[in-house]
């Protein structure tokens, strides 16, 4: 997507909305639940530090085109219903940007720590709820001198549109290298959380009224055909739809492992590159797709690590994030579904497991397991917040992983005039003992390592693992060999 057709449709979708949506909703209300924690971060390694009164000038235009960036939550009396999105009449750009220098020799183990422990601390919650640390000082050992770490709350969006986000926040080098013209704030709407309950309600209240008058102006209009006749499901298609529902959401679908059974509040960053031309190919001589390519090396390193232990696993659970949207959708906010899975790891080489990833994969998209997050999570927004985080928080039980991956920029993006030169992204745990995702950035895949310390005893041994497995994946591509992966 090109940088301008991008902010079109960020300011376009990102305005309309005025209260979260279902699964908004329960990302915010779980915020404070143990292990429930839900903001993703990004890390964009620089050539060189941007000048810092360019970049807050870039921000500050970048929240009047986003208005989304000034929205605080407000929670209607007694939380009836879902919170509402609000501008914050106090809001000042530089309550979201700070600057900090790592210590000498500002490695990239640092720069990992130093986002490990930013990713896990609250956002404040009567401001918006992002936030940005410039970090000076680094010294990767190639061309990285500084970084750029963008924290944003997933009540505000997905991964697609965080990805989304980087692009109205950076300049492409194609575009011209002045400022651009700052557009008016957006104006604050009713600050009073019960004057906007109110309205809820009566638009709540009219909408089977305005829908009866339109059903009787139909109704004048003889029908062209004759509708069939409705007959109820049978009681086996019953229960196909709940049984797909409950392994979709709420059910455990293998055992947890035994050597990750432990959580704690620490995490652990880490990250390795792979070609997406390598990955890509791999994926298709296995009989698959990138995806499966990056799922499988991720259950190579899962065996091994366990072999490590001298364990044998016969099979990972996870949770896998899908993306619903339609060609009709603008693409930015939640829009998400989700599915629990097993997939089996013991005795299959590089090529099985491509191919029997892609098999199950392909196996959950059914119309049932796009619908029954949402289908879980409508109902129960109204429900005090007690009730809410137990559902929630039991979505997430069990799982050892949750892999995802959303498609990232293929231009070179710079920020305030420096240029990016690797894009990471970290996904919040949700309980799991790792969460792994997946962008990628001109010609790379960057793939961001989220690990509880609890689970994995032995992060640095797991990391290993990982980049041996997906070494062994990239060779199944015609004219490859195993190699090790970058970092």
């Amino acid at each position: 997507m090109r940088s301008t057709d991008a902010r079109r449709s960020a300011h376009a979708v990102w305005r309309s909305p005025t209260e979260m949506n279902a699964l908004e909703t329960l990302f915010w209300r779980s915020e404070n639940h143990p292990g429930m924690r839900s903001s993703m971060l990004g890390v964009l390694v620089l050539d060189r530090c941007p000048d810092w009164d360019r970049l807050v000038a870039r921000h500050e235009w970048a929240t009047r085109i986003v208005p989304r960036l000034r929205h605080r939550v407000l929670e209607p009396p007694m939380r009836l219903g879902r919170p509402f999105w609000v501008v914050d009449r106090t809001f000042d750009v530089r309550n979201h940007l700070r600057r900090v220098r790592l210590p000498t020799p500002g490695t990239t183990r640092q720069l990992l720590d130093f986002a490990q422990t930013a990713a896990t601390a609250a956002l404040a919650p009567e401001r918006p709820l992002w936030e940005v640390t410039l970090v000076e000082g680094l010294d990767d050992g190639f061309d990285g001198k500084a970084a750029y770490l963008l924290k944003v709350h997933h009540s505000i969006s997905d991964g697609i549109g965080v990805a989304q986000l980087i692009t109205v926040l950076t300049d492409s080098p194609a575009e011209h290298d002045a400022d651009p013209l700052l557009p008016p704030a957006p104006r604050p709407g009713p600050r009073s959380a019960t004057a906007l309950l109110a309205g809820r309600l009566g638009r709540q209240f009219t909408r089977p009224v305005l829908a009866a008058a339109r059903a009787g102006r139909r109704a004048r209009v003889p029908p062209p055909v004759r509708p069939r006749r409705w007959s109820p499901p049978s009681a086996h298609r019953i229960t196909q739809w709940v049984a797909a529902f409950a392994r979709a959401t709420l059910v455990p679908p293998a055992p947890a492992s035994p050597l990750l059974r432990e959580r704690s509040r620490a995490v652990h960053f880490d990250a390795v590159d792979i070609p997406v031309r390598s990955l890509r190919e791999a994926g298709k001589a296995g009989g698959g797709t990138m995806n499966d390519a990056f799922v499988a090396g991720l259950m190579g390193g899962f065996e091994r690590y366990h072999h490590r232990f001298g364990l044998s696993l016969e099979s990972v659970p996870l949770l896998v994030p899908i993306s619903v949207r339609t060609r009709h959708d603008l693409p930015a906010g939640n829009r998400l579904a989700s599915t629990r899975l097993a997939i089996p790891v013991a005795g299959l080489d590089a090529a099985e497991r491509v191919a029997e990833v892609h098999r199950r994969i392909a196996a959950v998209r059914s119309r049932t397991t796009l619908q029954a997050l949402d289908a879980l999570s409508r109902p129960i927004t109204p429900f005090p917040g007690p009730l809410i985080r137990f559902v929630f928080t039991q979505m997430f039980r069990g799982n050892d992983l949750i892999a995802t991956n959303f498609p990232g920029v293929q231009a070179e993006l710079r920020l305030a005039g420096a240029r990016v030169l690797r894009a990471s992204p970290f996904a919040p745990l949700l309980r799991g003992a790792t969460s792994i995702a997946l962008t990628t950035y001109r010609d790379t895949c960057r793939i961001g390592i989220t690990l509880d310390t609890g689970a994995f005893t032995e992060p640095d041994v797991f990391v290993a693992c990982l980049r041996e497995s997906f070494a062994e994946i990239v060779a199944l591509a015609p004219g490859r060999t195993a190699s090790p992966m970058t970092a």
